[in-house]
């Protein structure tokens, strides 16, 4: 009985540990993979429009460019974002790195799964307006993975930004609640777990994951231009190439989208260097353009 008894403990506080383990910030060491940062980055602080205190870092390419603002996937920092500062810094852009709440040198001790985090990159336009050496009013945003959706998101509330590339988007978390529901054993075998996963988790966050939807905010973004970004084989359960297709589509015009024929999730750069930096920039010429 006694063995059961522990059996059944465990079955009922899975849910409990993966809503905490899902939202909580877990330290981990930069990101060196993705290579140096080869511009001159500063380090600054600033506040996201509900009040938290977040890190930031900022490379001024010309204080006459425009500024584009960079955000990392789950629980990533701005290290993670280094391969893509440097292309559009020495394409002539300013950029701002940002750590989300919860992440790396921010404050805060969970992330939101897009919830609060375009009160992030909303503080962060409210902090580069107030810069004198940034006289240039317009902006621009590039997410990766969930990243992607949270500028999305952000832009539909922000109408200082004018480009925003979403690399590798949801459409919304659909598939992470379903996942709720039970716990894989091994191949296709699941087990039902105690229906306390997503209260727990909204409670943790303060927000309701269910309303969580960039698919219905892509829908009022113009005259915010967008292009999604996907690699055909992306295999990330919660950002397969048919959502990527699901926001194009809601998507109002100016819309653009460019499948890399392969590159795993958030993999098209790697893979398609050259490509991928032509799409990016002949974008924001035609929609930021440098002054």
């Amino acid at each position: 009985m006694i063995i059961f008894a522990i059996i059944f403990i465990l079955w009922a506080l899975i849910p409990g540990i993966r809503a905490v383990r899902l939202v909580a910030n877990i330290p981990r060491q930069a990101n060196t993979s993705s290579g140096a940062a080869t511009i001159p980055l500063q380090s600054v602080r600033f506040t996201a429009t509900d009040g938290v205190q977040l890190a930031g870092w900022l490379a001024i390419a010309s204080s006459h460019a425009p500024t584009i603002l960079l955000v990392p996937g789950m629980k990533g920092t701005h290290t993670d974002m280094y391969p893509w500062a440097n292309f559009l810094y020495h394409g002539g852009y300013n950029v701002f790195l940002l750590d989300d709440r919860g992440t790396g040198q921010s404050s805060g001790w969970n992330i939101t799964l897009g919830a609060k985090e375009p009160d992030d990159i909303l503080g962060a336009i409210q902090y580069l307006k107030s810069r004198s050496d940034l006289p240039i009013h317009s902006y621009g945003a590039l997410g990766v993975s969930i990243g992607a959706g949270i500028v999305i998101l952000a832009a539909a509330r922000e109408p200082l930004l004018k480009a925003i590339i979403a690399d590798s988007s949801w459409p919304d978390l659909s598939a992470q609640i379903v996942r709720m529901n039970s716990v894989h054993l091994f191949g296709p075998i699941t087990l039902p777990v105690l229906p306390y996963e997503l209260p727990l988790t909204n409670a943790l966050i303060g927000a309701t994951l269910q309303n969580v939807r960039p698919i219905d905010a892509i829908a009022h973004l113009s005259p915010c231009a967008v292009l999604l970004i996907h690699s055909a084989d992306d295999q990330n359960q919660f950002t397969p190439l048919s959502g990527e297709q699901q926001l194009y589509a809601a998507a109002q015009a100016p819309k653009f989208q460019w499948i890399a024929p392969h590159g795993g999730h958030i993999g098209a750069l790697l893979a398609f260097p050259t490509q991928y930096q032509q799409h990016v920039l002949a974008f924001l010429a035609a929609y930021l353009p440098i002054s």
